[in-house]
């Protein structure tokens, strides 16, 4: 899908985005009316997340925003698409992305640490948000979608 279906506030939509391991996960934030963006590693538990994205609401609520939108995004992984599934049950939006859509510069070699995978994570999944064809050049994969119906995947490839 080269664009998000819905229309993107920035001021009422809270953002995540997760990069998942093995042992824990790394859950960068949007929260609007906070400056700061949070970053939270937790151990793999759904509930865990869950308390998170809802501690991150109560936070902008109480600084005068209504939160009308929570939107999360990780790459597609073991863990990717019964997560999405999980968290849908719940009124959350959840997109799952093929690692290749996420553009990296290939002409150096680059640290790989899971801020920084955050951080384009972040980057990706807002341009896709807003619309940008440049910044997020995804569409959903078949393959994928064939084989997971209910989860919207997206990809890079043409």
């Amino acid at each position: 899908m080269s664009r998000s279906l819905a229309a993107f506030d920035q001021d009422t939509t809270l953002i995540a985005v997760i990069e998942m391991s093995q042992s824990s996960w790394l859950v960068a934030g949007i929260v609007p009316v906070i400056e700061r963006h949070p970053l939270k590693k937790l151990a793999v538990d759904e509930e865990a997340l869950l308390r998170l994205l809802q501690r991150w609401h109560d936070e902008a609520v109480r600084a005068g925003r209504k939160i009308e939108r929570i939107a999360v995004a990780f790459e597609a992984g073991r863990d990717g698409f019964w997560l999405a599934r999980w968290l849908r049950t719940r009124n959350i939006e959840a997109h799952v992305i093929h690692p290749t859509s996420v553009a990296v510069s290939r002409e150096h070699r680059r640290a790989k640490t899971g801020r920084l995978d955050t951080e384009l994570l972040k980057r990706a999944f807002l341009g896709w948000l807003r619309g940008s064809p440049t910044n997020a050049p995804w569409r959903r994969s078949r393959r994928w979608r064939t084989k997971m119906p209910n989860v919207r995947t997206v990809s890079a490839r043409a």
